[in-house]
């Protein structure tokens, strides 16, 4: 009976079987070499010594990754003039292997210097940034070679153009601007302070040197739209002028930064508490309210004098509370007489101490010029007050607050509410007639003028 099974013959001749053996030797060798080149790349990366280096660069001949490695370890280790200069052989051969990488390029312009060879260093870093010529670290350090040579111009033409491409080293660029031309504002502007960004990075270096005149100066060369958009130096220079004193110029540094924030000369904002209070410490015109377990401040739209709003005050604290909690920020005019008048309502108020309203030298905190009496106990329709006051002649600013007067016991509860609205403030003379305050002298009363 015949098979039914298919038999395959190969009938290659033997000829072409040996063909495949050189092919086979081939991928051998060539899956070997890719196999050093792997091994001797991934030694030279985690070399810890130059041993290793060197093993790496007999693994993998070609590859600049050896060279390189071996070159930063061998001139770490280096003693002598000739172990410098075989160092700075590895550099030159790293970068023969890869003559595009800007790295390679920069790391022997710093060999060469090192070795003694500033201008072999000059011509590799200027490799370096035409190959990279957007980068900033190239210009950075073609720039500290030339000042290292004497040719500050030079320099600053390279370290300004770094530090656009990283405004993270403008710092440094300044401070070597300062001491390259010796502090000369005008030049360190032309040098390194063109952009807009630029001259904000400068306005803060000039506050770290206390020059806040200089800074202000410099921060009036930016526009309207170029000082917004730089609102973190703007913010530092305001930081600083109010750290100085100097409120009228705080006052016109926010308004550029703030112009539809309605601050001026003598005026208190949101008097009515009509408008929204913003978070304590995000403006520094308007109401001031810290946030506290004691009392519980809020707007009531409830219950107001006038309008639709007014500022309400919870307290439930059996146990001695201190209170500095709403206050406002107002430039003045020095040697002035001006008058605050507002309203205030009161239900279940119990306490030995309750609040009083304070106007202080803000450039003076402890210079207190006018103040109203206490809050009366019990509960109170809306009652009037008037204080009437002069700014001293050093006067800029005040502060209107209201706060706790002082407990004398070692147990001081306070309970009830209390409302205020409709707190105006204006200007109804010079200061002559009234003199100057001093110290803590109390002032004002709730029935009518208290100073």
């Amino acid at each position: 009976m015949a098979s039914d099974q298919l038999v395959l013959v190969d009938v290659r001749p033997a000829w072409r079987r040996l063909l495949l053996v050189p092919i086979v030797a081939l991928c051998l060798i060539g899956a070997w070499m890719v196999a050093r080149w792997c091994i001797g790349h991934t030694m030279a990366e985690r070399a810890p010594d130059a041993a290793t280096a060197r093993a790496a660069v007999s693994l993998a001949p070609s590859d600049p990754q050896p060279y390189y490695s071996l070159a930063v370890l061998s001139a770490r280790e280096a003693l002598t003039t000739e172990e410098v200069a075989a160092a700075l052989e590895d550099y030159e051969r790293a970068v023969a292997r890869s003559p595009y990488e800007y790295r390679l390029w920069m790391e022997l312009g710093r060999a060469r210097e090192q070795a003694g060879d500033p201008t072999g260093g000059e011509k590799a870093l200027k490799r370096a940034v035409e190959l990279a010529p957007h980068y900033a670290q190239p210009r950075w350090m073609l720039g500290n070679l030339l000042l290292r040579q004497g040719r500050a111009d030079e320099a600053f033409e390279q370290l300004k153009v770094a530090g656009e491409a990283d405004p993270s080293l403008r710092p440094q660029i300044f401070h070597l601007a300062w001491r390259a031309y010796d502090g000369r504002l005008a030049t360190v502007i032309a040098k390194v302070g063109g952009s807009p960004g630029a001259r904000a990075q400068l306005v803060q270096y000039l506050l770290g040197l206390k020059r806040l005149d200089d800074a202000v100066q410099l921060w009036n060369s930016l526009n309207a739209d170029e000082k917004r958009a730089q609102r973190e130096a703007g913010d530092a220079l305001i930081k600083a002028a109010f750290e100085a004193k100097r409120f009228r110029l705080v006052l016109d540094l926010y308004r550029a930064l703030e112009p539809d924030v309605p601050a001026a000369v003598g005026r208190l904002i949101n008097g009515d508490f009509e408008e929204d209070i913003a978070t304590y410490g995000t403006s520094l015109f308007g109401w001031q309210i810290a946030q506290t377990e004691q009392p519980q401040v809020r707007l009531d739209a409830r219950t107001a004098y006038s309008g639709e709003r007014s500022l309400r005050l919870i307290f439930n604290a059996p146990k001695t509370v201190e209170f500095r909690g709403v206050s406002q920020f107002i430039v003045v005019e020095p040697a002035t007489r001006y008058r605050l008048s507002y309203f205030f309502r009161t239900e279940n108020l119990k306490s030995a101490s309750t609040l009083i309203v304070q106007v202080v030298d803000a450039g003076a905190p402890d210079r207190v010029l006018a103040e109203s009496a206490p809050v009366p106990d019990g509960s109170n329709e809306w009652q009037p007050v008037v204080l009437d006051f002069a700014t001293t002649p050093q006067t800029e600013a005040i502060t209107v607050r209201i706060v706790r007067e002082p407990c004398f016991s070692a147990v001081c509860p306070i309970f009830g509410k209390i409302w205020y609205d409709k707190f105006s403030f204006e200007q109804i003379g010079n200061g002559a007639s009234l003199g100057e305050r001093r110290g803590n002298d109390r002032g004002g009363n709730q029935n009518g003028t208290g100073r």
